[in-house]
């Protein structure tokens, strides 16, 4: 195939596969607020707009990265410029042009280090080492890694660490040094394990298996690319399942499954067009050509060589048209200066024409006489002619002779020519004999390839069966040591109250005819506080085991915190006033409403006010707090990159505080403190009781509300707990 019609082919593939529909929503919401923000938030939308253009649309997304860049240097923004150098050099990586993209990113750091925002600096670093590692420059791309990474230890960047930490390991990989760079993958994935992030985690994934490729290990290469194919197919992460299919055909060529090979390759191809990823195509296509070739299907391998080539070529397909732009311009200006020499030559001509007609007529009589020596000269050469004609009639008469010979030769060759002529048919009728069985062979060979085929692929599903039931079996073993932690803690918290009731029971049965009435009634006072802690013991049970199972359901609507609030302190003063506690209530937003579910705002304030009741000594106070705040903070779009820092936006939250004089907590109490069955080394003042659940139930409910909950205390200066509700929801 022409290389041409290849580059036509890779070119078309990039528009003709529609943007993706889970772009569609985040897009649309972009432009409508391109419409209505100005100056540093319109930097931000339109950076935001780039990026999500950059899957499927390459003009476009290049349009609006360079209008936030405009707008950002008119701004002086220089956040804005930094991320739009390096959202739009990660568009032109995408699509292979590497000199172009490690400009863009080198002006992102360029940027960002003038400002000194290292949040910014890290990811800059990180491209920069990405692009000189697709282009093997190993060395350069460990220095700018290990750069990356300290960037991100200052700013305790976790998920930056970890990032860092797994391209070395993969450039230790790359040089051979297999041990060091295991090592790095290895303290890259405890580190994301802990963050919980499946994309990072099946990336790790992928690099771990790689290197296990490179050593030749390719049982435990596939069981990794495999576990990395489940998590990013789950995802729904297109261009990591055409990286990781790619790199499975790899494994599966070099353990000679073949078809298995093409299948995976085949799908890396047609997922990484969809996607724009020139580097996955190029990697599939070098694939199937190699796979091809093994199978002796040449045609088709120097079609995917050919693809391979080109794709290959236009990572530095920027600079040779730079080159070539500059080669046309030292051309036509060479063009331009050898018509001016042709002109001056001319009118030099000009003037010797004129002088030469000066001179005209002494050269006609040099001519005449130069012709008359010519002719006597001619006559001697003709005779020498003649002489030379008779020699070759002689030797014409000897090669007649020769050629009745050869005549004679070549009959005695046809003859030979015949019999050979009539071997050449039995043979032609034999190989037409060997070329039907060769086909029947073909035939069966091809049957026995599909059996195998459905063998592997069942065997495949077996596979895939007995990893998931493993992983049920894993499950259910938790499941069951959940339960019996559930069932025994339930039944040590019952065991006394249950134990209390039947003796006070037993009391009064005993002793009915000698107890006064008020005996009586102090016994069945008992009975029924004892059963209402009971009965505690058992809603937090159910509230718990509904929380973490997924069946409690949140009911939002609009609601007022101070109505709520109000109402608590109606059910807890009289309570509290047992133990001589006050009970204040600060109201800084009265009319404020929120958007909550009100039994469950309910039920986490009646928990945190009967906690500060509960280990609150005698005779002192207790504040309940009812703020309104406004903050910047960081709201993400979906399927940002690590390397961007996404915009800062305007979010109100209302902050509920409950605080206390109790004994406080100590900083092993803080770590345990929202843990189920936690039990802290305070105690309540007046005999009450803890299941160590109450917490761990408020921080459910909260975070199934959007909020957060924490506390903030120092052991023998009492405690406060917050919680923050957001008032709006950020899109």
């Amino acid at each position: 195939m022409p290389i041409l019609v290849v580059i036509l082919l890779v070119t078309c593939s990039f528009s003709a596969y529609p943007a993706p529909t889970q772009n569609k929503n985040v897009v649309d919401s972009l432009k409508h607020v391109l419409s209505v923000v100005r100056d540093a938030a319109k930097v931000d939308a339109l950076n935001k707009l780039c990026w999500e253009y950059r899957t499927f649309d390459h003009n476009r997304a290049i349009e609006y990265g360079l209008q936030a860049l405009g707008l950002a240097e008119q701004l002086k923004y220089k956040a804005g410029m930094a991320r739009a150098f390096n959202i739009l050099g990660l568009v032109y990586r995408r699509h292979g042009n590497y000199p172009q993209a490690l400009d863009y990113h080198f002006k992102s750091l360029k940027v960002s280090e003038e400002s000194r925002d290292s949040s910014l600096i890290a990811p800059a670093l990180n491209n920069i080492g990405l692009l000189y590692m697709g282009q093997s420059n190993y060395a350069l791309a460990l220095e700018y890694f290990e750069r990356t990474l300290k960037t991100y230890e200052a700013l305790h960047d976790q998920s930056g660490i970890a990032a860092a930490m797994e391209n070395i390991g993969a450039i230790y990989s790359r040089q051979g040094k297999h041990s060091t760079g295991l090592e790095y993958l290895m303290k890259s994935l405890a580190i994301i394990e802990q963050g919980g992030d499946p994309e990072a985690t099946a990336d790790v994934f992928a690099e771990i298996a790689t290197l296990y490729s490179r050593q030749g290990n390719y049982t435990l290469a596939l069981q990794g690319f495999l576990k990395a194919l489940a998590i990013n197919e789950r995802i729904g992460n297109k261009s990591a399942v055409a990286q990781i299919l790619s790199s499975v055909a790899m494994v599966y060529y070099k353990t000679n499954a073949y078809k298995r090979a093409e299948q995976s390759a085949l799908k890396a191809m047609t997922l990484a067009k969809e996607t724009g990823e020139i580097e996955w195509m190029k990697q599939a296509s070098q694939t199937l050509s190699l796979i091809y070739t093994a199978e002796n299907e040449y045609q088709k391998a120097l079609q995917y060589q050919t693809m391979f080539s080109t794709m290959k070529d236009s990572i530095t397909g920027e600079e040779s048209i730079r080159k070539i732009a500059d080669l046309e311009t030292m051309l036509a200006s060479e063009k331009r200066q050898a018509q001016i020499d042709l002109l001056t030559k001319e009118k030099q001509l000009q003037v010797l024409i004129i002088i030469a007609l000066g001179t005209g007529l002494v050269l006609v009589f040099a001519l005449v006489s130069v012709f008359f020596r010519s002719n006597r000269r001619q006559k001697k050469a003709n005779k020498l002619l003649s002489q030379q004609n008779t020699e070759i009639l002689r030797q014409q008469t000897l090669l007649e002779e020769q050629a009745r010979e050869i005549e004679i030769t070549n009959t005695g060759l046809q003859e030979m020519n015949f019999d050979l002529h009539h071997q050449q048919k039995l043979l032609e009728e034999q190989a037409h004999e060997i070329e039907l069985a060769n086909n029947e062979l073909l035939e069966l060979n091809v049957n026995l390839e599909h059996q195998q085929h459905q063998l592997e692929e069942q065997s495949r599903q077996i596979e895939m069966a007995n990893y998931e039931l493993q992983e049920r079996n894993v499950q259910l073993h938790e499941l069951n040591d959940q339960k019996n932690e559930f069932l025994a803690i339930a039944a040590h918290d019952l065991k006394n109250p249950l134990a209390s009731i039947i003796m006070s029971a037993g009391t009064i049965k005993r002793y009915y005819d000698k107890l006064t009435s008020e005996d009586i009634l102090e016994s069945i006072t008992r009975i029924e506080t004892t059963a209402g802690r009971m009965r505690q013991i058992i809603l937090n049970l159910l509230d718990l085991n509904a929380l973490e199972s997924g069946k409690f359901e949140v009911s939002p609507e609009p609601v007022s915190p101070a109505d709520v609030v109000e109402k608590l302190m109606d059910d807890w003063t009289a309570r509290a006033s047992d133990k001589a506690i006050t009970i204040h209530f600060d109201n800084q937003a009265p009319d404020q409403i929120i958007n909550a579910d009100p039994q469950l705002l309910h039920q986490v304030l009646d928990n945190l006010l009967s906690n500060a009741v509960k280990y609150s000594p005698q005779g002192k106070h207790v504040w309940l707090r009812l703020k309104k705040f406004t903050t910047h903070e960081e709201q993400p779009l979906p399927e940002i990159p690590s390397g961007v820092r996404p915009s800062m936006r305007l979010q109100t939250y209302l902050r509920l505080e409950v605080q206390d004089e109790g004994p406080g907590l100590s900083a092993e109490d803080k770590g345990k403190l929202f843990g189920k069955f936690s039990r802290l080394s305070a105690r309540p003042t007046g005999g009450e009781h803890s299941t160590g659940l109450g917490l761990s139930i408020v921080k459910k409910m909260v975070e199934a509300m959007n909020g957060k909950v924490w506390c903030e205390s120092e052991a023998g200066n009492g405690a406060m707990f917050i919680m923050e509700l957001p008032i709006t929801e950020p899109y």
